[in-house]
């Protein structure tokens, strides 16, 4: 395909790489220093900068390839060599993040720990059946892994990076099918992995295993002569992995009744039925299970938040789920690739594109209706982050000189590369709720309740996993993903005020001003009746806009300070050394 020798223009560029990839491996922390935002150690963040050498290495491999490739396209090897260092790419920024886990993540956790010891489907073993994951594929998975004597947070950490892993192979195969071109496949493999697919892969939640179910749809398409039933099937196991992808069914079946009107004149519903069918068949046996097992059809997730989500929202381009999807490709630099997909002609009439475009379609409508998600580094976007990266260089041989694309494709790596090192520095330093956080949290209320011989305690708080997984201390989940009753009132104060301070009475208030709090229950007369202020002046990690002990549970003892009013009325409880 490209016969021509190095110019002097390449021969530079390529060595430029060469020696800025060597230079992130032998002086990573120089490197490293001028390129992004440090907060902590410079050696704890060496392994980004490995991925970000391996990453310059495989771009300047590629611009061997393309121009010293025959007219068959690049040699078998240097492709094979090339998407190890890509893959080795990937893999390296997840180890960056190899030692958070995001605290959602906790609360599937616990139900598999649930299912795999007890046989119920719950988040403990001694609460009532409720649904408060939101992967019932993912769940069942994990309770696989622990029933056999697995670790659960480690393995869905691996499993995540694997099936990251195999969507970027899945993308390379796709686009060196289609463009024969090594730069082609080096920019996808570098597109795919920005920040948000490397953080998200590695969080140990399910969007990994959502992103390369969705990325196989295109491949089934694309390879298969019979690809609808296997469409199909893959479409049926995304119904268990993510609640929302009965929006992506219909926007691929009605995706393929238009085909079918272009090609034929007619719709070809028997053909094309299948792609309805089966995901309806798997959709309708998940709710008929949840009816019969939890007594409702919808999980705890859906009634939490939901609430903030509005169609009304999909036509206002310039705020809502719209800037979140903005703000997303132009933090992770992904919008770069816009261009190459606008540049590109038509192109046919291909079953693969079909899918590709409506299966994204469906993604982005529910993202834009949900108003994208608060969590850093664009959790919703980060499941379509194949299939964007695919719509663009995919198109790259519809461009009317495919050749002149080359420089660009090179110089968006390089810019890709650099902008992943700096995002994931950044997450790096302020990370989205670890589950290690919110594990020691509970530890330190099941601590303090020890000191206070208070028996068989309950926390309220907004973040559910570590505690929940762990089952330190009783839990009142006040982001209501493990109780309905929160999740469905959510911004119901008087609910609340009877549900928490009548029904439950937790011994310990403590978290944010948000999700349950922000409907003002804490304003409630019973609140500051029966609820102190707690602080831990010597435990940052326990600092809290929301902190209070119930007022009956108090007591004098070692390590634990009281402030009275000129009443005797304690007004505060200060924490200055915590128990074993």
């Amino acid at each position: 395909m490209f016969t021509s020798k190095l110019s002097p223009v390449w021969l530079f560029a390529l060595l430029v790489l060469l020696g800025l990839g060597l230079a992130a491996l032998v002086l990573p922390a120089e490197l490293l220093t001028r390129m992004s935002h440090l907060e902590g150690a410079v050696a704890d963040r060496f392994w980004v900068m490995r991925g970000f050498g391996l990453g310059l290495f495989a771009l300047a491999l590629a611009m061997v390839l393309d121009r010293r490739a025959g007219p068959a396209g690049p040699a078998a090897g240097g492709l094979v060599v090339l998407s190890l260092l890509l893959g080795t790419t990937f893999l390296m920024f997840c180890q960056q993040m190899s030692g958070w886990w995001i605290d959602d993540s906790g609360i599937t956790f616990s139900y598999s720990r649930s299912l795999a010891e007890t046989g119920r489907v719950t988040f403990r073993h001694d609460a009532a059946p409720t649904e408060g994951y939101s992967s019932s594929l993912w769940m069942l998975t994990l309770a696989l892994v622990h029933f056999l004597g697995g670790d659960i947070p480690l393995a869905a950490k691996a499993l995540g990076t694997a099936f990251g892993a195999l969507l970027l192979l899945t993308c390379l195969v796709l686009v060196w099918r289609q463009t024969r071109s090594a730069l082609a496949v080096a920019l996808t493999g570098i597109a795919v992995s920005t920040s948000p697919f490397v953080v998200w892969s590695s969080s140990g939640q399910e969007h990994a295993l959502q992103a390369l179910l969705l990325t196989l749809t295109v491949l089934a398409a694309a390879t298969l002569q019979s690809w609808r039933p296997v469409v199909a099937l893959l479409l049926s196991l995304l119904v268990l992995t993510r609640p929302e992808t009965p929006i992506i069914v219909i926007a691929v079946f009605a995706g393929a009744l238009w085909r079918s009107r272009v090609r034929t004149g007619l719709f070809e519903l028997p053909a094309n039925l299948v792609l309805a069918a089966l995901p309806f068949a798997a959709f309708v046996a998940l709710m008929t299970w949840r009816m019969l097992y939890f007594g409702d059809p919808m999980p705890n997730p859906y009634y939490a938040k939901a609430s903030a989500s509005s169609v009304s929202g999909l036509f206002n381009p310039f705020g809502g789920g719209w800037q979140y999807v903005l703000a997303g490709l132009r933090d992770s630099g992904l919008i770069l690739l816009l261009p190459l997909a606008f540049l590109a002609a038509p192109q046919g009439d291909r079953p693969d594109r079909m899918v590709l475009l409506t299966v994204l379609a469906g993604h982005m409508f529910f993202v834009i209706w949900a108003k994208g998600d608060w969590m850093g580094e664009y959790r919703f976007l980060m499941p379509a982050t194949g299939l964007f990266v695919l719509a663009a260089t995919l198109s790259l041989p519809g461009t009317k000189r495919f050749p002149s694309r080359q420089g660009l494709c090179a110089v968006v790596s390089v810019i890709l590369l650099t902008s992943t090192v700096i995002q994931l520095d950044r997450f790096r330093a302020h990370p989205t709720t670890p589950l290690a956080v919110v594990s020691e949290i509970g530890w330190n209320f099941a601590r303090l309740s020890r000191q206070l011989d208070i028996e068989s305690p309950v926390l309220a708080h907004h973040d559910a996993g570590g505690i929940s997984y762990d089952r330190s201390i009783g839990l009142v989940d006040l982001g209501g993903l493990v109780d309905r009753n929160i999740a469905k009132h959510m911004q119901d104060r008087a609910f609340l005020e009877t549900y928490i301070f009548e029904e439950k009475k937790p011994d310990y208030i403590f978290g944010a001003i948000n999700f349950a709090a922000a409907s003002g229950f804490t304003d409630a007369p019973a609140f500051e009746r029966d609820y102190v202020p707690l602080s831990f002046p010597d435990l940052p990690i326990m600092e809290s806009s929301l902190s209070h002990i119930r007022r009956d549970r108090i007591r004098e003892a070692p390590g634990i300070r009281l402030e009275r009013d000129t009443d005797g009325r304690v007004t505060k409880v200060i924490v200055e050394q915590l128990g074993t």
